[in-house]
């Protein structure tokens, strides 16, 4: 499984105090998050917002996101062969100097698992009438292949709940992580997977809540 952890490279638009001026009830980061298929690389979506009292946040991350899988198959005689391809996109957050459970901490964007099984017979090559010396039954002379190719492009979004932050400076971060998988279990199988985002953005609100231990009252 490959694993890696994306984030933004350039900010195209930031609307937060400079570091960490006055209290501020709002921020927000637009970013160009051009990835496609990554391979390494480790970042992530960072904002300042200073809290003047005891509050909490409302974080809302949207990511544009695509995931391709690709799976292929060959065979003959009856031979049952698999391919399996696999991408995701999981989005993580943390709040500096908070550390009661967020709400939740971890979602998943997208993801598909993409699953081909085949049992083929193989290219039959039959003898033609016009010519009589040939025997009359078929042979295998190639495999049997299949292919499947499907990408799909999605604009997601989802509200973190961060409660009882504490005044003073905190930093927002929300981890992008992109993550392929693939399994071409069989001689004749080919398979790949790729996962791209961008472009994203994060807000990060502060709101004034009733918390009851189960559920969070915006005011």
């Amino acid at each position: 499984m490959k694993r890696t952890i994306i984030a933004a490279v350039a900010a195209t638009a930031l609307l937060s105090v400079s570091a960490y001026g006055a209290s501020s009830k709002f921020a927000a980061q637009v970013t160009d998050v051009l990835i496609s298929n990554p391979d390494g690389d480790t970042s992530a979506l960072n904002i300042p917002i200073k809290t003047a009292n005891k509050s909490d946040l409302l974080v809302g991350v949207s990511l544009q996101s695509s995931v391709l899988t690709e799976t292929k198959t060959k065979g003959r005689n009856g031979d049952i062969n698999l391919s399996v391809a696999e991408g995701a996109v999981e989005v993580c957050l943390e709040v500096s100097g908070v550390y009661e459970a967020l709400a939740p901490d971890c979602v998943v964007f997208e993801m598909r698992r993409q699953t081909l099984e085949t049992k083929l017979s193989g290219v039959l090559t039959c003898p033609t009438e016009d010519d009589p010396l040939i025997d009359d039954f078929c042979t295998i002379t190639d495999d049997e292949e299949v292919n499947l190719l499907l990408e799909t492009m999605s604009a997601n979004h989802f509200n973190f709940v961060v409660k009882n932050v504490g005044p003073g400076n905190h930093v927002v971060t929300a981890t992008i992580t992109g993550t392929t998988d693939t399994s071409c279990l069989s001689t004749g199988e080919d398979c790949r997977a790729e996962v791209a985002v961008g472009p994203g953005s994060i807000t990060v609100e502060e709101v004034r809540a009733t918390n009851d231990g189960t559920t969070i009252i915006f005011d």
